[in-house]
C-alpha cells in the first residue's frame, strides 16, 4: 500500500479500511481518494481503477463507487487531481499534465447555464470549474480534499458567479497571447449575442468581453 501526499491528515482508521477495500479489488492499479479518507461523515467511497480492461469490477463494500480510468486519460487535470492525495494498492502510472484553454472554456460554457438552472444544488456542478480556474490562475492542481474545501466556501450560486467574473478573465489572460484571445473570444461573443434573452448566455457574453479587456489591458 502507498499513501500519496499525506499532508492533509488522513483518519488512521480509514487507512486500514482503505487497505482492506483495495485488497478486495483484483485490479493491479487501483486507488481510493476523497472525503472517506479525511472526514468522519461521508456518503461514498471513491475508488478509481486505471486499466485497459473491459472487465467489470465490484467491491463487497456497498458504499464503494468504482470509476475506471483509461491510460490515455492520465494526462488530464482530473486524473492529476484525484491521484494527488490518495491511498493506492501499487505505484500509480504518471503522464505529464496536458490541459488547454479551450478545455477550460468548455468547462465554463457548460457550468454557467447549469448553475443558473441548479441554483440550490450548485456545489457538485462547480468542482471542475474551480479545479480548472485554480490551475489556470495559480498553476496549482488541487487534490480532492482542497477542492472540496474550496467548493464549500461558496455560500450560494451568486458567490460562484462573482468568483467566475472576478477570477476567470485573469486566469485566461495569463495563458494565451492577446491576438489569439481576441480572435477566440470575439467568436464566442458572436455566438452568445444571438442568445441574450437567456440569462446565462447574457452572462457568458459579458464574460467574453471582460476576458478580451483583461487580455488587452490587464
Amino acid at each position: 500500500m502507498i499513501i500519496y501526499n499525506a499532508n492533509h491528515k488522513m483518519l488512521k482508521e480509514r487507512i486500514k479500511e482503505a487497505e482492506d477495500i483495495l485488497k478486495d479489488i483484483s485490479a493491479k492499479t487501483v486507488f481510493i481518494t476523497g472525503s472517506f479518507l479525511f472526514k468522519k461523515k461521508y456518503k461514498d467511497i471513491d475508488l478509481f481503477i486505471i486499466t485497459r480492461s473491459k472487465k467489470e469490477f465490484r467491491s463487497k463494500n456497498k458504499k464503494v463507487n468504482i470509476t475506471k480510468i483509461p491510460f490515455n486519460n492520465l494526462h488530464s487535470l482530473f486524473c492529476h487531481s484525484v491521484s494527488k492525495s490518495c491511498i493506492s494498492k501499487n505505484i500509480l502510472p504518471e503522464k505529464p499534465l496536458r490541459v488547454t484553454m479551450s478545455d477550460y472554456w468548455d468547462i465554463i460554457n457548460e457550468a454557467v447555464p447549469t448553475i443558473y438552472n441548479e441554483k440550490r444544488n450548485f456545489r457538485k456542478i462547480i468542482r471542475y470549474l474551480v479545479l480548472y480556474t485554480e490551475y489556470f490562475l495559480k498553476g496549482e492542481v488541487l487534490d480532492t480534499f482542497s477542492l472540496t474545501e474550496a467548493v464549500n466556501n461558496f455560500r450560494d450560486y451568486k458567490d460562484v458567479l462573482e468568483y467566475i467574473k472576478r477570477e476567470v478573465p485573469k486566469a485566461i489572460a495569463k495563458h494565451k497571447n492577446r491576438a489569439y484571445l481576441k480572435r477566440y473570444f470575439y467568436t464566442m461573443a458572436g455566438f452568445y449575442k444571438d442568445l441574450l434573452n437567456y440569462e446565462s448566455h447574457k452572462y457568458l457574453y459579458d464574460l467574453t468581453h471582460e476576458i478580451i479587456k483583461e487580455a488587452a489591458y490587464g
